[in-house]
Formats: structure tokens, C-alpha cells, sequence
């Protein structure tokens, strides 16, 4: 049956659940090739075998086809990756334990990730440039309320896995941190998060590894279906002294029940391809429950790959 969240499928009186989807993204950028690509297809399971135990995964294929001007139907490899799994414990009403893969608890951005979830096709590149997305290990995480505030706060690590960014990857030790606090205010509810961590970097160029940090702050603020966001992320390679950053601005504005516009602003510092400035404004609409389209047009400073102009789409569906 239906899940009455609206997402997904449960199979009753089995604490099973399962959910997917599919998204096709299309792009024009003003410096290549236009494409079409099926983007990714994701597959998520949870068991809940009891109260205080859940099961957790989410399978992805990526890079299986792809449309470019002037080339036709490229086929790719058809990577099938797991983007996450593990298990949570909930050992108190306070506190739960997670063991696995899971997305970095770093910022707003990296722990949602998922394509209907997000409001733009792509995601702001500070987050994708700055830390690693995911992680291998353990995590504590401890919620609780308080007079009307919310308190939020998770550790992770040690943890290793293969983490794989633009330029680097990392294959070692990660350790790290977040804290948030939350309080309605007036109409609005508004949170703030700090967020540290430490890893081990491993050049693509040279292979040598070197301890890196990133620290970061997010802001969050929902007023009258508007939903704001802020992040800053600074990130410190100890042994080159070399230093990246940058932060993102964004609001989704409601223009119907099921129609939203995105504005956004961000500002990323790399010292391989230099700094530069990026603008996003896009529309978000929802005409069905298992439907999303997404149409974005991107403009700014081209830094490589990275800060790419021009209008890209997308469409998802989703069960």
C-alpha cells in the first residue's frame, strides 16, 4: 500500500518500506555540447524489524546513457553504486547509534542530496567541491527540544572509505561534527549549524595524502511557505597550506500550491581553476504527487567543469 506520507510503499504489518526514482536532466551549456542524459535511478529499501532498529539502503545507477549534440546515444558503463546503507539504533528517546555508509552529517545540502528532494537540478558547488559527501563508520546522533528550542548534534568517525571529489580522493581516517539549534519565531522557524571535520586527502595527481579540515556554518529560515538557506564552508590541506571556499545563498519563493521559484547566489574560491561567481533563478513544480520538473537557468563566473552557464532541466519521477 501507499505510503500516507505520499512516498514510497509500505508492505503492511512487516515494518518493510521501499521507494525510488528515476530523473532525466537535460542541459545547454554555453561553452559545450547540449545533452540529454538519464541522469541516475535510485532504488531505497528500510526495515524496520522493530521500534528501535532500522535497516537502511539506497542502490543508484549512474552513467548508462546519455544524448550529446552532434553524437547521438552515448552508452556508458552503468555504474551501480551504493550511496548508502547502514543500520540505526535507537538506543534512548535521545540518542541514536548509525553504523555504515551514510551521507556526511556536514551543512543543509549534503544530507538530502536526493534528486526530488533538492529544488535545483544541480546542487551549489561549495558542497560538492569542499568535503567529502559520504562517509564510513559510525555516527551518535542526539535530538531533543528544550523551552521551545530544538537542539540537533552528531559526531561520526573514525571512519574510512573511498570518497571520491573532483580533485582528490580520500581514502582514510574522517572524524567531524555537527551542532544546530532551532526556535519558531513568530511565523518563522529558524535554525543554525556549525559543522567541522577532519580526513584524510589523497592527490589524483601525485597520490601522496595530507590531513585536510573543513569547517562550516548554515542558516535556515521558513516563513510563510518561503524556505532560505545559507552556507559557508572553509576547507585547510595541512601540508600545502592550500585553502578552498565558498557559500551559497538560496530561496525557494511559492508562487502556487505546487509551483515554486528559486533564487540563488554563491561564490566558490578553488586554488586549481581560481574564483569566480554564480547565479541560479528557477522554477520548481510538482503538477503530481510522483512527478517533479525542475527548469534552471545558470549564470556567472565559468571556473573548468565548475560553474557552468546556460539553462538545465530536468524530470522526475518517483514512487
Amino acid at each position: 500500500m501507499r505510503d500516507p506520507g505520499g512516498d514510497g510503499f509500505v508492505v503492511p504489518h512487516t515494518g518493510l518500506w521501499f521507494g525510488g526514482d528515476i530523473t532525466v536532466t537535460g542541459a545547454v551549456p554555453e561553452s559545450g555540447p547540449a545533452s540529454l542524459e538519464l541522469e541516475d535511478v535510485d532504488f531505497l529499501l528500510r526495515y524496520e524489524p522493530t521500534a528501535r532498529v532500522a535497516f537502511f539502503t539506497d542502490v543508484r545507477l549512474e552513467n548508462s546513457l546519455q544524448l550529446l549534440e552532434g553524437m547521438g546515444v552515448v552508452a556508458g558503463p552503468g555504474d551501480i553504486l551504493i550511496e548508502r546503507l547502514y543500520l540505526d539504533l535507537l538506543l534512548t528517546p535521545h540518542f541514536t547509534l548509525r553504523a555504515g555508509k551514510f551521507f556526511t552529517p556536514f551543512g543543509l545540502w549534503n544530507v538530502i542530496h536526493r534528486a526530488p528532494l533538492t529544488w535545483t537540478v544541480d546542487a551549489p558547488d561549495v558542497v560538492e567541491e569542499t568535503f567529502p559527501i559520504r562517509t564510513t563508520g559510525l555516527s551518535l546522533v542526539y535530538q531533543t527540544t528544550w523551552h521551545g528550542w530544538s537542539f540537533d548534534a552528531t559526531a561520526y568517525g573514525p571512519a574510512q572509505d573511498k570518497l571520491a571529489l573532483r580533485r582528490t580522493t580520500e581514502d582514510g581516517l574522517m572524524g567531524g561534527g555537527r551542532t544546530a539549534v532551532g526556535r519558531a519565531l513568530g511565523p518563522a522557524y529558524a535554525t543554525l549549524g556549525l559543522n567541522a571535520a577532519g580526513y584524510e586527502d589523497q592527490s589524483e595527481e601525485t597520490g601522496l595524502k595530507q590531513w585536510a579540515e573543513s569547517f562550516g556554518g548554515d542558516a535556515e529560515v521558513t516563513l510563510r511557505g518561503n524556505q532560505l538557506m545559507a552556507e559557508f564552508v572553509y576547507t585547510h590541506l595541512e601540508k600545502t597550506g592550500r585553502r578552498e571556499l565558498g557559500f551559497y545563498v538560496q530561496d525557494a519563493i511559492p508562487i502556487t500550491r505546487t509551483l515554486y521559484g528559486v533564487l540563488r547566489v554563491e561564490h566558490l574560491e578553488l586554488p586549481d581553476v581560481g574564483s569566480g561567481n554564480g547565479g541560479l533563478i528557477g522554477l520548481f513544480w510538482r503538477p503530481r504527487p510522483w512527478l517533479i520538473l525542475k527548469a534552471d537557468y545558470q549564470f556567472g563566473d565559468r571556473l573548468g567543469d565548475i560553474l557552468e552557464p546556460g539553462p538545465i532541466g530536468s524530470f522526475t519521477l518517483f514512487f
